[in-house]
């Protein structure tokens, strides 16, 4: 079960999200222990892989491992990195805008590149990852080419989607199109227009 401080947060954010009016006040309960729990889950999966990174680039920085008192310390580090980042993206970040903000951390370069890492690896088996190209790794130089030949005629924003989605799929081994007579590009090209027009209503 997730901390009380978070179960708090939690109860907050729901509180402004809402709940649907039929659930009983156990049913509630029942929903808000079993987000809990996922969300526990989540920053377990996270620490594992945080845990993994911090490890293994102080080896590459150092040609050995690290003594057990610096690796206790590292890991520790990692842990709170991990559960500070899934709760700023499970919770505070679906506060609304006027309510207080979470206070971002000032943090150097390498560990902003290392934040991005976490959250693509977090995504990297979500299907529908392109359609917030922020969880999505930047699209290589065979997506950016396959995208500007089959929709060369389209506006940036959709190109922008089009080469994450495309991408996404290369990564998926999964199949996309490869021309504009191939079966699946009018199924990509209003999947990419719905999602374009999904921005345009509401900015994200």
């Amino acid at each position: 079960m997730i901390d009380p401080i978070t179960q708090d947060i939690m109860k907050l954010y729901l509180q402004h999200q809402g709940l649907p009016p039929e659930l009983s006040p156990e049913d509630q309960q029942a929903f808000l222990e079993s987000e809990s729990e996922r969300i526990a889950e989540r920053i377990d999966n996270m620490k594992i892989y945080m845990e993994q990174q911090v490890l293994q680039r102080y080896i590459r920085e150092n040609g050995q491992p690290a003594p057990y008192l610096e690796q206790v310390g590292l890991i520790n580090q990692a842990w709170a990195q991990a559960t500070d980042f899934v709760i700023n993206e499970e919770i505070y970040n679906q506060l609304p805008e006027d309510m207080e903000a979470y206070p971002p951390d000032q943090e150097s370069p390498e560990a902003e590149a290392e934040r991005d890492r976490a959250r693509i690896q977090v995504h990297r088996s979500d299907p529908e990852r392109w359609r917030n190209p922020l969880n999505c790794a930047d699209p290589d130089k065979e997506a950016n080419q396959l995208t500007d030949l089959l929709w060369a005629e389209q506006p940036m924003r959709f190109r922008y989607y089009a080469a994450h989605l495309i991408a996404a799929r290369i990564e998926d081994n999964e199949p996309y199109p490869t021309s504009t007579e191939h079966p699946l590009f009018p199924t990509f090209t209003s999947q990419l227009d719905e999602r374009v027009a999904e921005h345009a209503a509401s900015g994200k």
